[in-house]
């Protein structure tokens, strides 16, 4: 009964301390805005917490998902940090990459323990991840990125490689689950998992398009800020019913 309480308040306070900390971001960063972000980014971890233990998961999925979350919340300090040294910005990138992997590893954990024998990568992962990629270094040609800011934009080009492979595998998970299972929570798990990896697409997508073309823009830094916390938290529920311990079909 606590950690149900628990999880219900954590979700409820992200819809305080966001909007707080989204007041003291603008215009620019400071120390307020700073402690209400790790407010907010402290709650997603507690919110997965909890829902790992009302679920009883102690699956390598939630273990997995859980250092993910840890790696965000590690981003999350350094990208805010009151510093502008590029290697604190880089520090907080690559933090953030090294949580999508364990994103990754925990999505093609639960895909390998729910139906095995498949495939590591199906083909229409690799067609998704061809052209998207593709969409992006065209994009980037045609701007004279790789020319102009060619840093900058290789970075950001390897973060959202594995970004897009973080959402193919949470999709490819969503659909197995439709196509094979007989999952009782179906709705849940396409909510969770595919709605929290969509919403993170969204926002790094996002926020990537603000540092390359420094838009210092309010609405967009709203959404980016509210599509990542949301991400996170849906991310975090999904330990209440995604396991990967056991083979669920034949």
């Amino acid at each position: 009964m606590v950690y149900n309480i628990l999880y219900i308040a954590t979700i409820v306070l992200e819809f305080v301390t966001v909007p707080i900390f989204l007041k003291y971001y603008w215009p620019e960063k400071c120390k307020q805005s700073m402690l209400f972000k790790m407010i907010s980014a402290t709650l997603f971890i507690i919110c997965g917490y909890c829902a790992l233990k009302i679920s009883n998961n102690n699956t390598p999925y939630a273990t997995l998902m859980m250092w993910g979350f840890a790696f965000g919340w590690l981003g999350d300090l350094l990208l805010h940090w009151l510093s502008d040294k590029m290697a604190i910005f880089v520090l907080g990138v690559v933090s953030f990459l090294t949580g999508h992997v364990f994103f990754i590893v925990a999505f093609q954990k639960a895909i390998d323990t729910t139906y095995p024998g498949h495939n590591t990568f199906e083909w229409y992962e690799l067609l998704f991840l061809a052209l998207s990629v593709a969409a992006i270094v065209i994009f980037a040609l045609v701007k004279k990125l790789f020319k102009e800011k060619a840093f900058l934009t290789s970075g950001l080009l390897v973060y959202g490689v594995v970004l897009l492979a973080m959402f193919a595998k949470a999709a490819r998970y969503c659909i197995g689950e439709w196509a094979y299972g007989t999952n009782d929570h179906m709705v849940m798990t396409f909510v969770t998992v595919l709605g929290g990896a969509t919403l993170f697409l969204i926002s790094d997508a996002l926020l990537g398009y603000i540092i390359i073309f420094k838009k210092h823009n309010r609405v967009l830094r709203i959404i980016n800020i509210v599509t990542y916390f949301a991400a996170q938290i849906l991310l975090a529920s999904s330990l209440l019913i995604v396991r990967s311990a056991y083979p669920l079909y034949n």
